[in-house]
């Protein structure tokens, strides 16, 4: 089986570890630099393994030296952004940490795909496809996806239908200048504007857009972790299962889309090589200019 190693074992960590140990895609080892975090974490999610019947192992570390010979390595490191924390200062924090545990990466995982989690994730994809010298589809964000499955809830919430029954397609970057697409939206392969009003419609992706900062207001928390740690994974699923599945990713761009040097969600087909393939798709209207404004707060941050 597989191996998939989470560095930091905070609640996206941890998570996305019960969730991965839950799929039985892969073992997985939890590290964190706070002594004892990580293998007390991994011991409970370990002892509910009787009850939840995994196949998976789940180990814990707090030495990075415990990734080597990865498959899947995910940072789920860094810190969450303070209230009035300013965004480069936000930035520059977590590409410290970042490059720091790409350095460990290369040393003892120099095969292995690597998902970040660590905000603000597109900047965070520019920052480890630098610092580790991998191929870029080795080295992917989860905002497309995260954001793709808030819209799927908001449009599955409006209609009444269930969740499995929808997909959403949101591309762009992981930040209030998204992208969501109405008209790539289906439920059970119908169109959403056949079934909801353009209002409605606007007030999903709306909705969409405000997600984030509104779970943060409302739970009274530094960020979301349930979703985010679904997100990771599935895309551990895809490249341990090799489902080749399609899904929106954040990957450094070099020419798709008009794009280069940037990275920012499209939709790729994931598998074993990590992103094996960039789909290229139409964008109507004012999307495309939409898509390449979403740049900005991004290109900002260099």
């Amino acid at each position: 089986m597989k191996k998939v190693s989470i560095v930091g074992s905070g609640n996206v960590g941890v998570n996305s570890a019960f969730f991965i140990a839950e799929m039985g895609a892969a073992h997985v080892t939890l590290v964190d630099v706070k002594e004892g975090v990580a293998p007390g974490k991994a011991l409970d999610l370990m002892e509910a393994a009787p009850i939840r019947s995994y196949r998976t192992r789940i180990e814990g570390s707090d030495e990075i030296a415990a990734i080597e010979g990865s498959d899947v390595v995910v940072l789920a490191a860094g810190r969450i952004r303070e209230p009035g924390q300013d965004r480069l200062e936000h930035f520059e924090d977590n590409a410290s940490t970042v490059r720091e545990i790409c350095r460990k990466v290369v040393k003892y995982a120099k095969d292995a795909c690597v998902i970040v989690a660590t905000e603000p994730v597109d900047a965070m994809v520019m920052v480890t496809v630098e610092a580790t010298g991998f191929d870029r589809h080795k080295v992917m964000g989860i905002g497309g996806i995260l954001d793709s499955t808030r819209m799927a809830h908001f449009i599955a919430a409006r209609l009444g239908v269930s969740p499995r029954d929808v997909t959403a397609l949101v591309v762009g970057s992981h930040t209030s200048q998204m992208v969501p697409l109405p008209y790539y939206s289906r439920v059970n392969g119908i169109q959403i504007d056949q079934l909801l009003s353009p209002e409605a419609v606007q007030v999903i992706v709306n909705e969409t857009r405000e997600a984030g900062t509104v779970i943060v207001e409302l739970s009274k928390q530094a960020n979301a972790y349930y979703a985010p740690s679904s997100a990771i994974a599935q895309v551990v699923e895809a490249i341990c299962v090799d489902t080749k599945k399609v899904m929106p990713l954040s990957v450094l761009l070099d020419g798709e889309y008009g794009m280069t040097d940037i990275a920012l969600s499209v939709p790729c087909k994931v598998g074993a090589g990590g992103i094996e393939q960039i789909l290229s798709i139409t964008l109507r209207g004012e999307d495309l200019q939409d898509f390449e404004a979403s740049a900005g707060p991004i290109r900002q941050l260099f």
